[in-house]
């Protein structure tokens, strides 16, 4: 590893002082001794920024893993291409100290008249929430919500999964933390009707995917099956949270209007499993 240093490590110090971007594959986890997740790659010879030698192994800390979530997992960028930026040379471990995090912000800092634009970028899924996905457009990462993937408020888990690739644009800037949400530039809408065989007085395992004030009465939402959501008041005698799993009895099933259209069902929550 110091052969490989001292080779490049001019162009090293140089794409630090620059902050120029990298880009490289995450191919191994690991936790500090005091526990700190961190993940490795490894920087590839490139004649282009003076890297003759590569393979210097580089580190990018959970602190610098992302510029919009710090609390993200690791495990979701495991075998990703990421974009990097060189901010140190560790001697003693023998390796490059990196950020990730920096490197969106340089990103999303030249991207940011075009966003505002409008232009049209091709991107990629890489996530999912419980209101949308995640798409990344050139190493930065956006949320597109379901209204603005599809045409009727269908969940985007029913048209695309992980790494599919569509068009999107920047709908929004978010002015508080400079977070990007996507639409697409062509929304889907479900054709095909849903399959379920939810039926009034039977019990039924979900998730709480949302609880809404509503004025003088609190609704759970609890996700059943994909597409299909019961609506729920609020238990009394429950510690109900999102992302709990809970049982609940269902009370009534409405067909939608169309056969593409969820049903409208009610429910009670009867346990928290």
């Amino acid at each position: 590893m110091d052969k490989i240093f001292n080779t490049d490590r001019t162009a090293l110090e140089k794409l630090m002082a620059d902050e120029t971007i990298c880009w490289g594959t995450v191919d191994r986890l690991a936790r500090t001794e005091e526990g700190m997740g961190y993940m490795m790659l490894t920087l590839a010879k490139n004649l282009d920024i003076g890297i003759k030698a590569g393979g210097e192994k580089c580190v990018i800390y959970a602190p610098e893993a992302d510029c919009d979530n710090p609390n993200l997992r690791l495990m979701n960028l495991m075998g990703r291409r990421i974009p990097f930026v060189i901010c140190g040379i560790d001697e003693d471990k023998g390796w490059l100290t990196c950020s990730r995090k920096r490197a969106q912000e340089l990103l999303k800092t030249s991207m940011l008249q075009d966003l505002q634009s409008g232009r049209i970028y091709e991107g990629e899924v890489v996530g999912f929430s419980r209101y949308g996905g995640y798409v990344e457009v050139g190493g930065v990462t956006g949320h597109i919500r379901n209204s603005d993937f599809t045409t009727d408020h269908s969940d985007i888990r029913e048209y695309m999964k992980m790494g599919d690739r569509l068009e999107v644009r920047c709908k929004e800037i978010s002015a508080s933390d400079g977070y990007i949400f996507w639409e697409a530039v062509n929304k889907q809408h479900r054709t095909k009707p849903l399959t379920f065989d939810f039926e009034p007085d039977t019990i039924v395992l979900g998730n709480v995917v949302r609880i809404a004030n509503f004025g003088q009465s609190t609704g759970v939402f609890v996700n059943l099956q994909l597409g299909i959501d019961a609506l729920c008041p609020m238990p009394r005698d429950l510690e109900i949270e999102e992302n709990s799993r809970v049982s609940i009895k269902i009370e009534s099933v409405t067909p939608g209007k169309r056969p593409t259209d969820p049903p409208r069902i009610r429910g009670r929550i009867i346990r928290v499993s």
